[in-house]
């Protein structure tokens, strides 16, 4: 079921919700040769939240920084799981039962059934880490 479970960082990127805001990003990154591990992106209020998950933390941050959008780093759960049903269910459970309360929930889209990336963000991670661990 989990295949791996690492610490990690996800950049959280607010902007105006205008047309492109997203695209603008992803060229951004896609430029640089930086890879979208996983990403959530969402709009309300006129305000576009960006949530993300790069293979290279270092320069995500450094190429963000230096291009004036102001993105808030946070440490994160990436979990390799089995794309099959049932597994965030286990997952939830063993947090849960842990009181480790979520934030935060996305994955990416495997190409074929295989492995999926699952972001977790939690009150808690290290705790959360040992957890599913066991």
């Amino acid at each position: 079921m989990i295949q791996s479970a690492k610490l990690g960082k996800e950049f959280v990127v607010v902007s105006e919700n205008k047309v492109g805001a997203l695209s603008k990003v992803a060229a951004l990154l896609a430029d640089r040769g930086i890879d979208i591990v996983a990403i959530s992106a969402q709009a309300a209020g006129g305000v576009a939240l960006m949530n993300f998950v790069t293979d290279d933390a270092l320069h995500t941050r450094a190429l963000l920084a230096k291009k004036g959008l102001k993105a808030q780093e946070n440490t994160v759960l990436l979990l390799e799981v089995a794309d099959r049903p049932g597994v965030l269910l286990s997952i939830t459970r063993k947090l849960a039962a842990q009181k480790i309360d979520l934030l935060n929930v996305y994955a990416s889209a495997p190409a074929s059934y295989g492995p999926c990336t699952l972001v977790i963000s939690t009150n808690n991670n290290q705790k959360a880490l040992v957890t599913l661990k066991r």
